[in-house]
């Protein structure tokens, strides 16, 4: 095998984490996306918000991998900009879900899974990149 072809392999093992962080967040926002189309409910601000959230981290997240796969000198910035944006939207509205009486447990503990994953690749990618920088 020829050490081009070895080298997307060789890639991604060393930076597992950040394309986990990358595919996680466009399967999960991109899923997002569809209830958001299916939801009868939502409507004005609320619609336009939710739209906006998960385009913005899907956005995110592509910028990442783009980033990570070109090796660019703003990798760790962008990096940064998906973890903050993701693990802040979560926080914010995991805290929410589980103070409000009205959602299901079931609703609670789907996304307070969806939460933990989120913050550990966050925490495993922020770590990831960290090391690969010294």
């Amino acid at each position: 095998m020829s050490v081009i072809a070895a080298e997307p392999k060789l890639l991604f093992r060393q930076r597992r984490f950040r394309a986990g962080l990358v595919l996680w967040t466009v399967v999960l926002w991109g899923t997002r996306l569809i209830n958001i189309a299916e939801d009868q409910d939502l409507s004005g601000f609320g619609l336009v918000s939710a739209v906006g959230v998960a385009v913005f981290l899907i956005v995110a997240a592509v910028v990442v991998g783009f980033s990570m796969m070109r090796d660019l000198t703003w990798h760790g910035r962008a990096l940064g900009v998906l973890v903050l944006a993701g693990v802040a939207r979560f926080t914010i509205r995991g805290v929410a879900i589980l103070a409000n009486p009205e959602w299901s447990t079931g609703f609670k503990v789907v996304h307070t899974a969806l939460w933990a994953v989120t913050l550990i690749l966050s925490v495993l990618a922020a770590r990831e990149y960290s090391k690969d920088t010294i």
